[in-house]
């Protein structure tokens, strides 16, 4: 047995103290099954908190929402111009994305066959290279909104692709063009809506950038790829249990590979957690600048004497081995554990198998 908990006090805590950093409203990112904690479960969580605007990846999490009962304002955050999709959208209250002319004729068709306004937000490329009108469109695409009398600007915004760096350079300059085109607009007389440009570490780092609304996802569960300086609390983690407990002998090789030998006589547990659980999981290498390759060695190099490690009864038992894709074996040594014991293992929740049960305490 295995379960993702998940604290729910202390997810409440960090949303309190998100709300408090902030006047503009908050937009609660919940794609990826709300980064792992559960869709659903971590929604009713939000509102029970006082934020009531939603954002999600999969026009199938956004009726997951609306079946459970999820009534407030989620908004897709890709553009479609698929006409059933936008049927499906548009007949459950949800907000499309408009990134393209072929998207904003699409809606505005099937708005117009529907006989209804459709609320929409547009989406501007200002250097992330993906769904968004170009800066050099914005002339065109106000023409095209004023002739689309099924469409309703209920916000505008982009993404920023690297609020993350150390340097804010490239954050400022994207910020700066948003900024450009939304004044390029507003001079056409085409109101954009709410403005928000801000994911978790722009909200962190840059108060500038908040605007009407800013977009908060993995800052709720307290893991953001900068230094936390803010307090928040690292939500989530894997509970399992001993599955069998042994001793062997010295010069015995564990796991795939024999990548470990004993060097004496070791008492060893085994625990029903592994890869396909999502434990030791990481994100993929997908940056290959020189700077990156030197990074991910000067990495490389300094885990070769990294030991992972779990923890039962308080105290922490190292993993002997390769992370298998169900199970692990760790060192019992000096810790008094049997049969069915607890463990706990630090995990990141976006990487947790939806299949594992997840326990709100």
């Amino acid at each position: 047995m295995k379960k993702l908990v998940v604290e729910t006090k202390k997810l409440a805590d960090n949303i309190e103290k998100i709300k408090s950093m902030t006047s503009s409203r908050i937009i609660a990112v919940l794609k990826g099954n709300a980064y792992g904690l559960g869709l659903v479960e971590t929604a009713k969580i939000m509102r029970e908190h006082g934020i009531d605007f939603f954002a999600v990846s999969e026009i199938e999490e956004a009726l997951r929402l609306r079946s459970e009962g999820i009534t407030d304002e989620i908004l897709l955050m890709y553009s479609t111009a698929n006409h059933e999709e936008i049927r499906c959208l548009l007949g459950n209250g949800i907000i499309p994305t408009v990134g393209s002319f072929a998207s904003l004729a699409a809606v505005n068709e099937v708005a117009t066959a529907m006989q209804l306004s459709a609320v929409v937000h547009l989406k501007l490329d200002t250097g992330f290279g993906r769904y968004g009108f170009l800066p050099d469109q914005v002339d065109k695409l106000c023409e095209a909104l004023k002739e689309s009398s099924g469409v309703k600007i209920g916000g505008t915004y982009t993404h920023l692709s690297s609020s993350f760096a150390k340097k804010p350079g490239i954050t400022f300059r994207q910020y700066d063009t948003f900024m450009k085109c939304i004044d390029q607009m507003k001079n056409l007389d085409v109101d954009p809506g709410m403005l928000h440009i801000a994911n978790s570490c722009a909200f962190l780092q840059y108060e500038k950038l908040h605007l009407d609304a800013v977009r908060i996802g993995s800052a709720f569960l307290g893991r953001i790829p900068i230094q936390n300086r803010w307090g928040l609390n690292r939500i989530g983690y894997l509970k399992s249990c001993l599955s069998e407990v042994k001793t062997l002998p010295a010069k015995h090789s564990i796991g795939y590979a024999n990548t470990f030998r004993t060097r004496s006589e070791v008492k060893i547990g085994i625990v029903p957690v592994g890869y396909f659980d999502g434990f030791g999981v990481e994100k993929t290498r997908d940056t290959f600048r020189f700077i990156d390759i030197i990074r991910y060695l000067y990495h490389d190099i300094r885990s070769c004497k990294k030991r992972l490690y779990v923890r039962i009864k308080g105290q922490n038992a190292r993993i002997l081995g390769r992370i298998n894709m169900f199970n692990i074996v760790v060192d019992l040594t000096g810790i008094e554990a049997g049969t069915g014991d607890e463990v706990t293992l630090d995990v990141n929740p976006l990487f947790v198998n939806p299949y594992v049960e997840r326990e709100y305490i």
